[in-house]
């Protein structure tokens, strides 16, 4: 066997093995449950460990904030190292799989097989951003509809816990869920304000923040929970009017490159294709 072939499927074997091994279940059945209840973040991990040891207390921390906003609460940091780890490996293999199967050394295979060894350690990364944004951009879009509920519901006479509760059943995405979480620290006897905040905190999105320190602000100090509540929902309902206002805005921009890749190549056929036709035609 060839020694270049020989060392990708040693990177492909080792790519697998890592893979396999971080999308292995971590902790105890009571860690797991734990982390659920609590809304921690992540599970339990060990500190001690090869992988544990790549990142410090800092990036642990910024990387465990983030697997919480993206609603991965079962996989920890140390997990996420071993698949980028992992999905590494298989970039380099794939990069040299490819410059094998073409067997041209230039400099452009050359950067496409780069290409693919940073596609392959930047994956794990970008589908975890990816994940962060879709899950802010669902609590935005449900953030309105949801506060206007609960402001008709507080306003029948119905009190915070209850609407809350009856809020959360008849929404979905999440939003409920990280309602939900939150309605089972409550229960468990913290207060609603730390619960609340905290939930602000996991899902890291601006709307949801202002929209809970206006309703534990005004619950700490004697408001009028319900002007408050119609207040943050129309400037909740305001700010989404306004974002959707700056994407149609950015459309014409965005619009420049499919036009030039895919209308103007058929407009000049369409124009000068005739014209070419007739000119290279037989006399």
């Amino acid at each position: 066997m060839p020694p270049v072939i020989l060392e990708v499927t040693v990177l492909g074997a080792v790519a697998l093995f890592l893979f396999t091994f971080a999308l292995l279940p971590r902790g105890s059945a009571i860690d797991k449950r734990l982390s659920d209840l609590e809304r921690s973040g992540v599970a339990r991990e060990a500190r001690d460990g090869f992988f544990a040891k790549i990142i410090d207390e800092q990036q642990r921390s910024q990387l465990s904030r983030k697997l919480v906003a993206a609603g991965w609460y079962t996989v920890n940091p140390t997990q996420i190292v071993i698949r980028t780890v992992a999905s590494g490996f298989g970039g380099i293999a794939a990069g040299a799989a490819l410059v094998l199967f073409v067997g041209d050394t230039s400099t452009m295979w050359l950067c496409g097989a780069a290409g693919l060894v940073f596609a392959g350690f930047a994956a794990p990364t970008v589908l975890l951003n990816r994940a962060v944004e879709s899950r802010q951009k669902g609590v935005q879009r449900a953030l309105p509809d949801f506060l206007d509920m609960l402001t008709t519901t507080v306003e029948a006479g119905v009190s915070l816990n209850g609407a809350l509760t009856v809020t959360m059943e008849a929404i979905s995405g999440p939003l409920a869920e990280e309602l939900k979480s939150a309605m089972s620290d409550v229960r468990l006897g913290r207060s609603r304000g730390e619960a609340l905040m905290a939930m602000a905190e996991r899902v890291q999105q601006t709307d949801l923040l202002t929209a809970v320190i206006a309703i534990v602000q005004a619950e700490r100090l004697g408001g009028n929970i319900v002007s408050v509540l119609e207040e943050v929902s129309v400037e909740a309902r305001e700010t989404r009017m306004m974002r959707i206002e700056e994407l149609a805005a950015q459309l014409p921009v965005k619009m420049v490159f499919p036009m030039a890749l895919f209308m103007l190549p058929a407009l000049i056929v369409m124009i000068f294709g005739p014209v070419v036709a007739n000119f290279l035609s037989p006399k």
